[in-house]
């Protein structure tokens, strides 16, 4: 037993990149705190610095921001930045069109446009489920539309 505490020990000191699966003993329980990705990060013993980044493609500019060691010059996103950018790239790659697309008929009942999604694409949806739209391009003629999950 107290081999494997040692040997726990050890493992603390080391960096995560380096600790394979064989050199752990025993099933460890913890709690991930929900805002541990919201604060700064550490590395090399040190705090990191926020630093503000941009991206842009085909005239959409990106602002981002990014938690940078200063020694090894590593760059850390937190949750929500980390969100952001993954919604980019979402963007990104519909814009350049290696989505697989589908290609429905506008409806209008007298009052609204719309379009239904076929069935295919409907089965984990739920009537309170919430759609969220956002215009892309100021002729009003390209969103993004994420479902997200009514409580």
């Amino acid at each position: 037993m107290m081999k494997q505490k040692l040997k726990l020990r050890d493992l603390e000191n080391e960096e995560f990149d380096n600790i394979k699966e064989e050199d752990l003993k025993e099933e460890v329980k913890f709690e991930i705190n929900k805002d541990v990705f919201k604060a700064t990060f550490t590395c090399h013993g040190k705090k990191t610095i926020l630093l503000n980044k941009k991206l842009s493609f085909n005239g959409i500019e990106f602002n981002y921001s990014v938690w940078h060691c200063k020694i090894c010059k590593k760059e850390y996103l937190d949750s929500e930045q980390g969100r952001r950018l993954e919604k980019f790239w979402i963007i990104k790659r519909s814009l350049e069109e290696n989505l697989i697309t589908i290609e429905r008929s506008m409806n209008y009942d007298g009052k609204t446009y719309f379009f239904r999604f076929p069935k295919e694409l409907t089965k984990d949806l739920h009537k309170d489920d919430l759609v969220d739209i956002k215009l892309l391009t100021p002729d009003g003629k390209m969103f993004l539309v994420e479902i997200k999950h009514g409580k």
